[in-house]
């Protein structure tokens, strides 16, 4: 994570994907590589995730860790997963439901757009094809062997996973974390 896991733009990021949706309804997995396409886009496009969330290989992909664990209902921010409750709810063990828009005030208009042509690009495919996808990427393939159930994808091998080299993905992380000093919002690990 470059910085501190923010819980609103999680939310927003998300209610951004559901309002497109008719039903309001999604599945975690959908939800999980939509999050985590529109990441991996900003990332290269701007050097900046939308949200800022820990990514592990898990067997069906890579996932943004504090987002999943807000899905499954076992965040240790007490006061994050409240107020994911309050919009989302899951309906069975699969699909989530938007009770209420959050809005986009923490989210640039650069965000919204890249979440919605996300959302819109990969309307027609099914939750496992998308899946099928996210097994492709560098990153993944990486972290990715089978042997446990997970394993985090380390911010460098994340950025020249999309094409950054070595070196700019450092000057990245540098950035990143000057950033975080300057603002306080270091990540928490």
């Amino acid at each position: 994570m470059f910085v501190k896991f923010d819980v609103d733009r999680c939310i927003e990021a998300t209610g951004v994907l559901f309002s497109i949706t008719e039903t309001k309804m999604m599945s975690r997995m959908r939800l999980l590589k939509l999050l985590y396409l529109a990441n991996r886009r900003s990332l290269k496009e701007t050097g900046d995730p939308i949200v800022d969330d820990d990514a592990f290989a898990m067997k069906d992909g890579p996932v943004l860790s504090h987002t999943y664990d807000l899905i499954k209902g076992v965040e240790q921010d007490e006061k994050a997963q409240s107020m994911w409750n309050e919009r989302f709810k899951v309906v069975d063990r699969i699909l989530i439901q938007m009770l209420s828009n959050p809005g986009s005030d923490h989210l640039s208009d650069y965000d919204v757009e890249t979440l919605v042509d996300i959302a819109s690009e990969w309307n027609e495919y099914g939750d496992y094809d998308i899946s099928e996808l996210t097994h492709t990427f560098d990153e993944y393939k990486r972290h990715w062997n089978g042997a446990v159930p997970s394993e985090r994808i380390s911010e460098i091998d994340l950025l020249q996973g999309i094409g950054f080299t070595r070196e700019e993905s450092l000057a990245l992380l540098k950035e990143a974390g000057v950033y975080a000093i300057e603002k306080n919002v270091l990540p928490c690990r």
